[in-house]
Order: structure tokens, then sequence, then C-alpha cells
């Protein structure tokens, strides 16, 4: 069941003998070294990135084709409850670390519930990434009911450029949003992708903010995920890679000396780099021409139910009919294989395209 091969081609009703659910497996197509296999045991799951819905308050080019995209309907979401049990079984086999992802996370009204419910389970982290239009008035409550720490996504500096990227989104509500974000919790992180022809011309600039705050701005490699509005026009030329974004920051902030990755609380696949006379960090996200797969400790569940082993390809498991149509007793044998299986599958490499579209997976 573990993808080899690189015919790039779908193999259906591959089924995992956690519940016969058919699978979809996308092998990994690359012209890239591969990498040894990369990690494919339960042991070597630490985080579980939970998204909790698809839809979200933005439009990003880099996330979105031209006319959006279809939302699963609403009773096809995980409940609560759904979500609290897969995140109690999660945090039994030793995932300390959980994400919470969207679309955008705010705009699902029962957040704070969610939060609350995986604070309860036991000792673990807890973090969001959000695009911060709703965290002047979250942030605070989010902190209340138990969240750690909160990764804020945003591409650009300029107010034009920003209503652009995001199809409509407000700068100065982001930047009320993000201000508040960082008078409630420590160490904010910073996502952005780095576009070439769009925003690559403020990598310096957004630098600077790690000069300036005692904040992670971590630089992410454009990733072509499913349909999007830069996947579809030029995948290949909006690519920035990481190397080149180091050799920007150096240009305006002198030389970046690499840190121990393991200071930074959730650090994940980030590589760390110190600025001198910088308060904060640098950290760059290079998915694309230096894969990770090597190390992957997460797995990805999706708003609807689907554990995916990887953020491009591999395979997945529908975990909603295993919670929806088991008896109780059977409920956390059924999860246990289906991790086991999901993780089985992890590909050695990823793709150079995503088979599903970032929205539906939650980045």
């Amino acid at each position: 069941m573990v993808p080899s091969g690189s015919s790039g081609e779908y193999h259906q009703d591959v089924t995992t003998s956690a519940s016969n659910i058919p699978l979809d497996v996308l092998q990994a197509t690359t012209s890239r070294p591969r990498f040894a296999a990369g990690p494919r045991s339960l042991d070597s799951v630490r985080m579980l990135r939970i998204s909790i819905t698809d839809r979200c308050n933005l439009r990003c080019g880099y996330c979105m084709p031209d006319g959006g995209v279809a939302f699963e309907p609403k009773d096809a979401l995980l409940s609560v409850a759904e979500l609290e049990r897969i995140a109690t079984y999660a945090h039994r086999i030793g995932v300390r670390h959980f994400k919470i992802t969207g679309g955008e996370p705010t705009v699902r009204g029962e957040l704070l519930d969610i939060i609350r419910r995986l604070r309860g389970i036991g000792d673990s982290e807890i973090s969001m990434t959000t695009n911060g239009l709703q965290m002047h008035r979250l942030a605070e409550p989010l902190r209340e009911a138990g969240l750690d720490r909160v990764t804020v996504s945003v591409d650009s500096l300029r107010p034009d450029r920003y209503r652009e990227i995001t199809g409509g989104g407000r700068y100065e509500v982001f930047e009320r949003g993000l201000e508040a974000t960082a008078a409630a919790f420590d160490r904010v992180k910073l996502n952005v992708v780095v576009i070439r022809g769009v925003n690559d011309d403020e990598v310096a600039a957004f630098a600077t903010l790690a000069r300036e705050r005692d904040w992670t701005v971590r630089f992410i490699e454009f990733m072509p995920l499913g349909s999007s509005v830069f996947a579809d026009a030029d995948a290949a030329g909006h690519l920035v890679e990481a190397e080149e974004i180091v050799a920007s920051i150096e240009s305006v902030h002198g030389r970046l000396e690499p840190i121990d990755a393991r200071s930074d609380p959730g650090v994940g696949p980030a590589r760390l780099l110190a600025m001198p006379g910088g308060r904060g960090r640098i950290g760059l996200i290079h998915a694309m021409s230096k894969p990770f797969c090597e190390n992957c400790n997460r797995l990805r569940l999706t708003a609807a139910g689907v554990l995916r082993s990887c953020l491009f390809d591999g395979g997945e498991v529908d975990l909603a009919p295993l919670l929806r149509t088991a008896e109780e007793g059977d409920v956390d044998d059924r999860l246990h294989r289906a991790f086991r299986d999901c993780t089985a599958m992890r590909p050695e490499v990823h793709g150079e395209r995503g088979n599903r579209a970032m929205s539906s997976i939650g980045g």
C-alpha cells in the first residue's frame, strides 16, 4: 500500500484493514533525489493538524481558484464531539501537539468549545493558524480557553497588494488582529508564502519585523496544492526557493546564522535563523526545494473527517464512517488501525503538485 513508483496515477480501491474504506493513493512523481523512506510507524506521529472548517473569509490566490471552491455542507463536517474523540485517541498514542487550521478556523462558531475540549484531553500543546481578521475580538477568549500559540498568515505589508492577494481583505482589520494576537500570546509566528512576481520584493520588509519584534517570521516556498489562481497560471514560475529568500534578507540585514530549531516551541519543519541584532527569528519552510519527508511527524485531519498522510499526496482514510457506524466498543480499535494504515502510506517524497486544494486540507 505504500506509494513507491513514479507513475503519478491514482490507484483506486486500495483498502485498509481498518474498515474496508476505499482509499485514493497518489504515487509521488518527482525528478528530485529520493529520500530514504520516511517514518511510517505510529511511533513517529507527534502532531495532528485538525482542520475544523473548509470555509474562509478571504480568497487568497495560492489557496483557491478563480471563482472560489465548493464548500462541504455544514452537516458533513465533524462535530465537536467527533473531533474530541479523534483527538483523545491521538493523544493516547503519543500526539502532543494539536494544530487547529481551516479554511479559516475563526469562522467556525464552536471554535472556543473545541479549544476547551482539546485542553481537557491532557498534557499537550494547542496552536492555531489564522489570517487574523477576527483576532481583535477572539485573541483573549482563545487564550483563556486554553490556546497556547498562534501563527498568523499574511503575504503583504502593503494594503493595496494585501487586498489584491486576499481577494478583498482589509489590511487595517488584519493589522488590528495581529496586534491583539501579539498582546495576548507570546512568541507570535507569521507565515509568509513567497510568490515570484507577486510579493517576493517584500521579503526584506517582512524580515524587518523579526528584527524589531520578538516574532518568528517564517517564509514558505510556494506549494501548488490542487487548483488555485497562482498554481494554475504558472506553478513552477512562482516558486522562490529558500536560498534565494535568504540571499534577499542578507542583502539588507546582514548574515543570518543557524540556530537550534528545538529552541522554538512547535517549530515543526522550519529551519531557523538568527538575524544580527534582531529580537526575533527567521524561519524557512522549503517543502519544494528540500523536502523534509523523512522527518515528518504529523498527520492531517480534514474538516469532513479524512485523515491524510501527507499535505501533497500519499494516502488517506475517511474516519467519519468509523465514528458513525461502529459500535461504541469498536471505535478505538478502528481508529487505531486507520491511523496505523494512514501513517504507513506516507510517500518517500511528495510530488511536485498536491492532489487536493489547500482549503480542503488545512495547510
